[in-house]
């Protein structure tokens, strides 16, 4: 993968006058990874920069996550941009909203998962379970590196049973593993869904998407945008479906910056 930033003055030529939909993750892109979810802050400069691209409405910005809605909301803490959270399952944001609608019977069984991971999982430091409405998750970043592996059995027992009979779906990200449910629906999807919103919007052919994300749940996304967009791995080099990298949130930063006094300079 090339780098984003090396490769900015041929990329940049070829947007023209289109309507860019910028697609931002939130932890360890706008935000480093850190210890607990609690403590990945975005910072001042970043909270600025997106700030003032939802000003110029040149720019339809999107911060999408695995955190539930009403967390990521309070992370950033923005008026202006859409917000993706639970990995697509809830949108909101330009007076629009979508919120899946998840059957009675597998919101009950996430419940029974959830309590029964707690349980099991209490006696282990640093693990904890985060429910998040719609998907349920475990996280084990600051849990002993020789306890890691039984964190790891812990949850699968547990789940393997609902696993079987497809009653569940089970991703893994760094540090963390996670339940959703059995529903086709990702990141990708749901960045499709809104890109297909602005091209009616705009017209087919007039909307350039930017997706930007670290986590094995945005490969969804660049899966989905190939070939539509431009698609962007934040971390140490690694396989990816993505186009370019950025070698981390402190190169997203920069990155925000050239587009933000680019856009500036179109007013």
């Amino acid at each position: 993968m090339k780098n984003l930033l090396k490769s900015w003055d041929s990329i940049a030529g070829t947007w023209g006058d289109k309507s860019i939909i910028l697609f931002l993750d939130y932890d360890g892109t706008l935000a480093p990874i850190a210890q607990s979810p609690a403590q990945a802050i975005l910072s001042h400069e970043n909270k600025e920069l997106i700030e003032r691209l939802v000003k110029t409405l040149l720019f339809q910005v999107v911060i999408i996550s695995g955190r539930s809605l009403g967390d990521l909301k309070q992370m950033v803490g923005i008026k202006g941009p859409i917000y993706i959270g639970n990995h697509g399952w809830e949108i909101e944001g330009s007076s629009m909203h979508f919120e899946s609608l998840i059957p009675v019977q597998v919101s009950s069984m996430m419940n029974r998962i959830k309590y029964e991971l707690i349980t099991q999982l209490s006696d282990i430091q640093g693990a904890f379970v985060e429910d998040k409405g719609v998907t349920v998750s475990v996280h084990y970043r600051s849990v002993a590196r020789d306890k890691e592996p039984l964190v790891r059995r812990i949850f699968d027992y547990i789940c393997m049973p609902y696993r079987r009979q497809n009653m569940v779906k089970v991703h893994a990200g760094k540090k963390v593993l996670e339940l959703r449910p059995p529903v086709e629906w990702d990141k990708g999807k749901a960045a499709l869904w809104l890109l297909r919103k602005q091209e009616i919007l705009k017209g087919k052919g007039n909307v350039l998407p930017i997706y930007i994300g670290d986590d094995n749940t945005d490969e969804d996304a660049f899966a989905a945008l190939k070939n539509k967009g431009i698609t962007v791995f934040v971390g140490a080099p690694r396989f990816s479906a993505a186009q370019y990298c950025l070698a981390g949130p402190q190169e997203v930063t920069e990155f925000l910056r050239h587009i933000v006094d680019g856009a500036y300079e179109k007013l």
